[in-house]
């Protein structure tokens, strides 16, 4: 048990810090031999010491093979992801003038009303017409009108940033769309125009677009801001929460009619259609991987395992997914959901609610500094009673395209008691915290959690003296 232990929490920690580095191509995963002669060393060190103090030899190397050999893995297949997503070109930044690729998610609108693509680039050329080779993930701007779905082979006219991590494309070419995205593309298209018929709000109706197609348009950016501000902008994207709102609703009707097994795996299949359909984001790849793999590992480790699983094989089949920011927050927030579990046993269980939501969001600090420069700590008590109201809009966005515009009018209630606890939230915690700020929060919560811990272990000894003392005056002689 207390080996697991250390290997849980080595899952827990390592995962979300692979994708940190990689995010911002730390060049601390560029060293594979390095790495691979201390992994050695430490192994060499590790069985010397097990073989004067532990009596089953064998079973330690092997363990220590194990172990190693997965770490090393790890780090070589990140650090191949890393590489096959950095940007080179065959000419120099300042000459780029087209680039042609494969977009790798579906476009996204920004807030100046241009379209963000990520692509795959393919090839590169200049003004006066040469021609070369270029790799890599990069994001461009783009004013279009039309939503782009993923898949397609584009080309992109325009210049580069003076840091090269940003194009601003002032033409676009789609050369190839295949069949079944044009199919999913219209699929997209009726969707919205559903709820464009059945809510007439217009803001009302960019949130249950946001929350079930993960579309974005004009009237949603003033609700984004707000959650911004308020440190609960990851709940409004498409993420493992709502398809894990979606798996559940399915086995709720599937399971009482085809029993558990079955009705378990149908709407894991269902939810898997569903992820086709609004397009291979990293957040719900994920969540989708964790549970296709929760149908055939079983047992305490299975969350961990399906965990680290989910996140080999994402680098594998899908490795422009690690430059994507959206990949790391996700993963480092159900990393802070399985540490949550992981240190259950060290505090009471009223506090579970609450502690799943600090250990997540505390995870997810960092990258937040890294990208914004500040952290919201208003997302520690906003975020929970947030997070109910996200799942209240996405049933009633679900029973109004079921059903019709009745349940138009909760789906009102709802949105604006959104509004209200998000306004509330950035009037509070509009400033958020910077890198010291958060380090004097995370002390003071360690702090905490070392004395509920603590408390809590005085309290069980304190119940196994009474219980004990009960039994020597029942028994005097102690038998």
């Amino acid at each position: 048990m207390r080996g697991s232990f250390w290997v849980c929490l080595g899952i827990v920690f390592g995962v979300p810090l692979l994708f940190f580095l990689a995010a911002i191509e730390s060049p601390l995963l560029a060293y594979p031999l390095v790495v691979a002669m201390l992994l050695l060393l430490f192994g060499f060190a590790v069985y010397t010491f097990g073989w004067f103090f532990h009596t089953r030899k064998c079973r330690l190397k092997l363990t220590l093979l194990q172990v190693t050999s997965l770490c090393f893995f790890c780090y070589a297949l990140f650090g191949w992801a890393m590489a096959a997503n950095h940007v080179e070109m065959a000419f120099l930044d300042a000459r780029i003038h087209r680039v042609q690729g494969v977009l790798t998610e579906d476009s996204l609108l920004s807030s100046g009303g241009k379209q963000i693509v990520r692509l795959r680039l393919e090839s590169c050329g200049t003004r006066d017409g040469a021609t070369g080779s270029a790799r890599g993930v990069l994001s461009a701007l783009v004013k279009v009108d039309a939503f782009l779905v993923s898949g397609s082979r584009v080309t992109l006219q325009g210049e580069l940033a003076p840091d090269g991590n940003l194009f601003f494309a002032d033409s676009l070419q789609v050369l190839n769309i295949s069949r079944i995205r044009i199919f999913r593309r219209k699929l997209l298209s009726l969707i919205e125009k559903r709820f464009t018929l059945l809510i007439e709000d217009e803001e009302i109706r960019s949130l249950a677009l946001m929350l079930i197609l993960g579309r974005t348009s004009d009237a949603a950016f003033p609700l984004k801001e707000l959650s911004l501000k308020g440190g609960c902008a990851h709940l409004l994207a498409l993420s493992g929460m709502h398809l894990q709102f979606f798996i559940t609703v399915l086995s709720s009707v599937l399971v009482p009619i085809l029993g558990k097994r079955r009705g378990r795996k149908i709407s894991v299949m269902l939810a898997l259609l569903y992820v086709l359909l609004v397009g291979p984001k990293p957040s719900l790849v994920r969540s989708m991987g964790m549970a296709i793999m929760s149908l055939f590992l079983k047992g305490r480790m299975a969350p961990y395992y399906s965990y680290l699983a989910t996140a080999l094989f994402q680098i594998v089949l899908f490795p422009s997914a690690l430059s994507s920011i959206g990949s790391l927050f996700s993963y480092a927030a159900y990393g802070g959901l399985l540490c949550n579990s992981l240190f259950s046993f060290y505090r009471p269980k009223v506090l579970e609610p609450f502690l799943a939501s600090v250990y997540a969001i505390l995870f997810t600090a960092i990258p937040t500094l890294s990208v914004l420069g500040t952290w919201q700590i208003g997302a520690l008590f906003i975020a929970p009673f947030a997070s109910l109201l996200m799942f209240a809009l996405m049933g009633c966005s679900l029973l109004v395209f079921v059903f019709g515009s009745w349940f138009a009018f909760p789906l009102q209630v709802f949105y604006r008691m959104l509004v209200s606890l998000l306004s509330m939230g950035s009037r509070l915690f509009g400033a958020g915290l910077d890198s010291r700020g958060f380090v004097f929060f995370l002390l003071v919560v360690l702090t905490l959690l070392v004395s509920i811990g603590y408390a809590e272990r005085a309290l069980q000894k304190r119940r196994r003296d009474s219980y004990e003392l009960e039994i020597r005056v029942r028994f005097t002689e102690g038998h």
